[in-house]
Order: structure tokens, then sequence, then C-alpha cells
């Protein structure tokens, strides 16, 4: 994107009726899937299972179809759902490896399967959203269904017990220097419920969020004739801009308006803007 002889400091198109649903084009209907909260101090940990949280897609085999928590359809290759049980319902993460969400969410958006692409992905399964029981039952379950399948391309998360906080964050600290996106708790003594809960929780050294824009910066000196920033708008209505974090390319060819994007920040300014905000990536629709 080249901005020639344009003199506007910002080039802005508010939008005044955001979509903030999910959109889908072949919705599957399922059931509603638990969402993390965030960490907070203090909790008794003594009560959860500790993972790595991958950074991946979520995905959910129904019994017969593979779809994003979105409810839209997943084209995998036959070869890769083959395996996976008829009227049972399995819930994971699609997953390239740490810092592979990129290849991940490009391939997943494919209605024609890349059977190359696909060998990349293992399927990081966790829960059985209608096995009745708490979450111990629901994962000795799962674990007998892995065990059986025995397919290359479906893995099981492991767990472990970390019961103080000064262990857990140090636990943080050695998963985001191997590359890792930080840790999820999960309460063992929970039924399986839908929407936002603290029976899942996230833990990752930053925040991060999702904003849609709305307008572009131009860039100054070096970035003169490319994007200098994005203006973005959260969720909530906060405006601000999201420069830092974009690369060369990005700044060339930037998301296009409406589209949405992640940005990681660490809390926020006193008129309540992200702080340190900076781009992480597009998030495509219906993912």
């Amino acid at each position: 994107m080249h901005y020639g002889s344009i003199n506007k400091e910002i080039i802005f198109l508010p939008l005044f009726s955001l979509s903030l649903t999910c959109p889908a084009s072949e919705t599957i209907t399922q059931p509603s899937l638990t969402l993390a909260t965030e960490y907070q101090s203090g909790i008794p940990l003594s009560h959860y299972w500790i993972s790595e949280k991958y950074d991946g897609i979520r995905a959910l085999w129904t019994g017969t179809k593979l779809v994003t928590r979105c409810g839209n359809l997943i084209h995998a290759p036959k070869w890769f759902t083959a395996a996976l049980p008829k009227h049972i319902m399995i819930e994971g993460e699609l997953w390239a490896g740490r810092n592979g969400f990129n290849h991940v969410q490009n391939t997943v958006l494919d209605s024609l399967p890349d059977d190359k692409a696909w060998h990349d992905i293992t399927w990081m399964v966790f829960d059985m959203p209608l096995e009745p029981g708490d979450y111990v039952s629901r994962y000795a379950a799962l674990k007998l269904w892995v065990n059986t399948l025995k397919s290359p391309f479906l893995d099981i998360v492991s767990y472990q017990k970390i019961p103080q906080e000064a262990e857990l964050m140090e636990h943080l600290n050695l998963i985001e220097k191997k590359g890792g996106e930080g840790i999820i708790l999960r309460r063992i003594n929970d039924r399986y419920q839908g929407g936002r809960s603290d029976g899942l929780i996230k833990l990752k050294s930053y925040r991060d969020a999702e904003a849609t824009v709305i307008g572009y910066k131009p860039g100054k000196g070096r970035l003169q004739g490319k994007t200098g920033a994005l203006i973005v708008q959260t969720d909530t209505g906060i405006i601000f801009s999201l420069g830092s974090g974009l690369s060369d390319n990005e700044r060339n060819e930037p998301p296009q308006i409406r589209s949405r994007v992640t940005y990681r920040y660490n809390g926020f300014t006193a008129k309540g803007k992200p702080r340190f905000a900076r781009f992480l990536r597009v998030r495509h629709e219906g993912l």
C-alpha cells in the first residue's frame, strides 16, 4: 500500500456497527465451549492441573466433522480424521509446534486441504464436552480413546500439579524461554460448562486481545510511503494506534479495513488504552 501524495495525517474509517460474533458459512451446531479467564494471584493451585498453553486453532470433533470454536467446518484431509470415533465429541487444539500459529491458521483456512501442510499439524486433545463427571474422569476417558486410536496426528495434553505460585511463575518463565505461549490451569473437580469460567485459566507474562482495523496512519522518515500504524478499535469501543510489531511486508500490505488483529499489551493507560501494545498477527474470521 502506497500513500503517494496523501496529506492527511490519519486515514480513518470509523465503524459504527462492528460485528464481533463468529461469522460462519458452513456452521455446525455444537455446545458452548469453555472459555478461559485471566490468572489472578492467590487462587488455590491445589485444585488445578497445569499444562502448556498451545498456540494453535481450537477444534472440536463433533462425532462426524472437525469444526472451529465458531462452528465453521474445517476441511481436514480424510486421513487426518479417519481414526476419530463416530458419535463421540472431542475437543483440542490444532498445533504445529511453538511459533507455528500462522502455519496452522493458513492450513485450516484452506477449503481444499494441503496434505503436506497437514502433516505438520498435531491435534492436542484435552476434553470431551459431553462426557459426564469431573475433569479427572473425562480426562481418563479421553486418554483411553487416544491410546486406542493410536493416530500419529493425535496426542493428549499432559498435566502436572504445581502447588506453589513461585514455582508456577518459574515454570511459566521456562516455557516462554522455549518459545511457548504460556500456561493453562484447569480445575479438576468441575463438570464441563460452556462460556467464560475460572475453571479454565490462562497465564502469560503479557496479555493479548483482539481489535478491528478501522484505518491507517501514514509512516514518516524510514516508513515514508508505508503504513506507520494501524488504527484499531477494541470490542469495548477504545480506539488507538497499533504500529509496534508490524513487519515491513505488513507495512507495505497492511491488514484490510474491518479485519481482526491480535495484539499484546501490558496493562492500561489512565485513559483506558492498552499500554505498550504490539501487533501480533491477523486473526482470520471463523477460527
